[in-house]
């Protein structure tokens, strides 16, 4: 059985997230590369980006954007706003997009459903529709962002895009909105049960028992959110825990996908000091960096397991203090360790966003400062978005991964020709060519270098 899926969406603006109430009153809701990654981490099963402006403003959707949120996650990202060509959707795909949304091209034009799903697979195109109720009790199709009406009805259009070529819907009330009063269940489950291809429904959100609505009532195969996950109103922790819950209790099969770590019980010894209070240290579970130290008292280190943010107990506020509940920098955590004494954790984390409150990465900055070769790695991601004419990283990212590959390849031919030759000096010089244009490939394949010292050290321990 498809399990149900739980959906982030991102609406964009000039390259930040935004959210209103009934497609009106926008306000800014945080950088989307940082929430995209917030919310891969925290167990989201895909997220949608949608350029809210390109319809309106004629503009495309930026490649650029996409690319930087593909480095920053591993789950599926669908990207919508301003595609209506085969030559739109595949610069998207090439910038690391799963999928592609369309909405008003499409209906202006149905014939650009059946190229696109030709061209790429069904799987690959999300119809995106914006539906009014209106006071004859009928949908109605909403086009250029709810702005403009159309007299066509929604489930009539959904099935045409269906028997042109989607593979899915992502159907938004325009009624329900950012109400946060529940999702609109009855067109959502008119579209669920009588077309053959997964439905999601966005718009309404407000508590989770909305989610098991949509899932039950609706019979919606997703469910999309956004204001409730911006503003950390729910957090997909939580939610997918009440899912299953929920499916548990009621003998029902939501089944959500759960993806929230699992960790096993520890015998912390929180009476040897007179406050309850242990060390925590905090140590990014990728690059080993030691971050920040914190204390935990019993509650927080259950509430830290429970919610999967790193939760202190704050000797100023004298309450837990979840890090991150002002900011948004979570800690979201990947495991729990604990010293030869039971008194002392070691807590390894995925950090969103600066530590410390300096805005610094870490509390330790100068004793954790990287190594060298680290530093050049983020030396290269920083010069792959400058201007080609005056970065020759840039220009070899502009030329894209094949052509970076093939210099690696020749830079390792060098190298071995030197080294046959026994000319030390030249051998070194194509040694420092070959990693310099090595970091660069990890980048553009989205891996770092401390994911290859992972593996070199777990072999190392076989």
């Amino acid at each position: 059985m498809l399990t149900k899926r739980i959906i982030p969406c991102l609406d964009i603006k000039d390259g930040r997230t935004v959210k209103g109430v009934n497609f009106e009153n926008i306000r800014d809701a945080g950088d989307p590369v940082e929430l995209g990654a917030l919310y891969a981490q925290e167990g989201a099963d895909e997220l949608v980006f949608l350029d809210i402006t390109a319809t309106n403003e004629k503009r495309k959707t930026l490649s650029a954007l996409v690319n930087r949120i593909s480095h920053h996650i591993n789950i599926p990202f669908t990207v919508g706003g301003g595609v209506s060509s085969i030559d739109d959707a595949s610069i998207l795909l090439h910038n690391g997009a799963d999928k592609v949304s369309v909405n008003t091209a499409a209906f202006k034009n149905p014939q650009l459903v059946a190229d696109l799903a030709k061209e790429f697979g069904s799987q690959f195109v999300v119809l995106a529709i914006d539906t009014k109720q209106e006071e004859d009790g009928e949908w109605y199709v909403y086009l250029n962002g709810g702005r403009v009406k159309t007299d066509i009805k929604c489930y009539d259009w959904a099935k045409q895009a269906v028997e042109a070529g989607a593979g899915e819907i992502l159907l938004t009330s325009m009624n329900n909105d950012g109400t946060k009063k529940g999702f609109a269940l009855d067109i959502t489950r008119r579209l669920s049960e009588h077309l053959a291809i997964p439905v999601i429904a966005s718009g309404g959100a407000g508590t989770m028992q909305h989610f098991t609505e949509v899932f039950e009532e609706g019979a919606a195969d997703a469910a999309l959110a956004a204001s409730i996950f911006h503003f950390k109103e729910i957090s997909i922790p939580e939610l997918k825990r009440y899912l299953q819950q929920f499916s548990t209790s009621n003998h029902k099969s939501l089944n959500p996908n759960p993806q929230i770590p699992e960790f096993r019980v520890m015998n912390i010894d929180f009476k040897k000091y007179s406050d309850g209070l242990v060390p925590a240290i905090i140590q990014d579970a990728e690059t080993r960096v030691v971050l920040m130290l914190g204390f935990m008292n019993k509650e927080a280190f259950n509430k830290t397991k429970e919610i999967g943010k790193v939760t202190f107990y704050s000797r100023s506020k004298q309450r837990l203090w979840t890090k991150g509940e002002e900011s948004g920098h979570f800690l979201l955590l990947q495991d729990i360790q604990v010293d030869c004494d039971n008194d002392t954790l070691l807590v390894k984390v995925n950090p969103v966003g600066p530590v410390c409150h300096t805005g610094a990465d870490t509390c330790f900055s100068e004793a954790n400062k990287p190594g060298f070769l680290m530093q050049l790695e983020q030396i290269i991601g920083e010069r792959k978005q400058a201007p080609a004419e005056e970065s020759y990283v840039a220009r070899m990212f502009a030329k894209g991964l094949n052509k970076i590959a093939q210099k690696v390849g020749e830079e390792a031919v060098e190298m071995v020709i030197e080294a046959k030759d026994n000319n030390d000096s030249l051998f070194l010089d194509e040694s420092a060519d070959l990693l310099f244009h090595y970091l660069m490939l990890l980048n553009a394949k989205g891996f770092t270098l401390q994911q290859v010292i992972n593996i070199l050290e777990e072999r190392h321990k076989k």
